[in-house]
């Protein structure tokens, strides 16, 4: 209900109706029409059947209503969220004894407003967070409301894109139509990388289901642990689904077509299927997999001025982002969502290689935190995984505890360590510092 005329889109004359209001007064309906609300994330959305009602001192709308066409809501702490399936269409948040609606009125041709640099500072922002993911992605993202409330705008020109995504001729994928997990598992080996990762490996694994996309890598430092590698993933998804894996399709590399290799997958009765001898394309799903596992890896390389070891590192985070990005294949759900059945959570990211301070406990008088470098986010803990820069001794670790500088990463700034003796190093100094002590040990 409303009683501003002017916000109407569309209106009609109506006569002799009414409605009573809480103190059992009658207010009179003069037109019936749609309003159109910008929402808490940009988005703009019609409300229709709003009654006219000059009398009325408020806009109001109607939860039951909303519950009526299909939505759900939860209120509690001050907030009210009204949800259609997984999005969050409205927010309110509770002023005296009501909830007012996050969002504004759009009358005549005002759409859309235009972008101010906050917003193209908050589009930069989740860009990099997520990957340097695309921009249809982004707003797939953003109209779902899972991007913490955040509307995103057109995308700037990105150089790191350039590096990392520029390419040649593009191939298209194999197309199957499986009717769920685990009925078809792509696979692919890359390697070997120019530079051992930090954990030395040279090569890395994918496995893909191809009924929901999602990508599981393992880093591997020779050829020879394919095997190993596959039979120990084949029992976790396995044992998390409760379903076998029916058909295998991978190259006719000598890592995958093994004798133990194919009577293992006989014994387990798995279908294997092979590409024809110099043909990737017909392995299409690994091939384009490892194409954007490598683009978004170089993006973020480019993006944090790391150093070429830390491929690895970016190669898992990109895993991980590719598992919470919409895809095509299905129906531009994120993988995550069609394997488990539950939405990404988003709320967690940050910039890969943005500086990141730890809680420590050293001693009373000691600082409560140490810098290091945002890598990844850790398997099967809630918590971080950083490089830690000590003079002494940089290695991995993993905290929860921990407070991130996005903003140096906006302004494009050059990360820099403070060692103890207070002397600035930049990044390529302290990773200098690493390999002569590797290689004098």
């Amino acid at each position: 209900m409303c009683p501003n005329r002017d916000w109407f889109t569309t209106y009609k004359v109506i006569e002799g109706a009414s409605v009573l209001v809480g103190n059992n007064a009658v207010c009179k309906i003069v037109g019936i029409g749609t309003v159109r609300i910008k929402c808490h994330d940009g988005i703009v959305r019609t409300l229709t059947d709003v009654r006219h009602i000059p009398d009325l001192k408020k806009n109001l709308i109607s939860l039951s209503t909303l519950d009526s066409i299909g939505c759900s809501y939860t209120g509690g702490g001050g907030a009210l969220k009204v949800y259609k399936g997984s999005l969050v269409v409205m927010k309110g948040n509770k002023v005296n004894s009501l909830y007012v609606l996050q969002g504004s009125t759009v009358t005549g041709s005002a759409d859309v407003s235009s972008s101010s640099d906050s917003d193209k500072d908050t589009t930069h922002l989740w860009h990099m967070r997520l990957g340097h993911m695309s921009e249809r992605g982004m707003t797939i993202l953003s109209k779902r409301g899972l991007l913490c409330g955040d509307h995103t705008t057109s995308l700037d020109f990105c150089e790191h894109c350039v590096f990392g995504k520029q390419t040649q001729v593009s191939f298209s994928t194999s197309s199957h139509t499986t009717k769920g997990t685990l009925d078809y598992i792509h696979s692919d080996l890359w390697g070997p990388a120019q530079v051992p990762s930090k954990g030395r490996a040279l090569y890395f694994l994918t496995f893909i289901d191809d009924y929901s996309r999602k990508v599981w890598v393992h880093f591997l430092k020779r050829k020879s642990d394919v095997f190993k590698n596959f039979k120990n993933w084949k029992i976790l998804v396995e044992n998390q689904t409760g379903k076998k894996i029916k058909r295998l399709r991978t190259d006719n590399g000598l890592e995958f077509c093994s004798s133990e290799f194919n009577k293992f997958c006989t014994d387990s009765g798995i279908v294997r299927h092979c590409t024809v001898r110099h043909t990737p394309q017909q392995n299409g799903v690994a091939e384009r997999m490892n194409m954007t596992l490598m683009e978004r890896a170089r993006c973020m390389l480019s993006n944090s001025g790391l150093e070429k070891d830390f491929w690895s590192e970016a190669v898992n985070t990109a895993c991980y982002l590719v598992n919470c990005s919409p895809s095509t294949a299905i129906e531009c759900k994120t993988p995550n969502e069609v394997w488990s059945g539950k939405p990404s959570d988003y709320s967690n990211l940050k910039v890969f290689g943005c500086p990141a301070y730890y809680h420590v406990k050293d001693g009373k008088l000691e600082p409560r935190a140490k810098k290091s470098i945002f890598v990844g986010y850790a398997d099967g803990v809630k918590g971080y995984r950083l490089w830690s820069l000590e003079p002494d001794f940089p290695k991995f670790i993993i905290s929860r505890d921990v407070t991130f500088n996005e903003k140096y990463m906006l302004d494009h700034g050059k990360v820099s360590v403070e060692s103890t003796g207070n002397v600035e190093k930049t990044m390529d100094e302290v990773e200098l510092q690493v390999e002569l002590e590797r290689e004098t040990s």
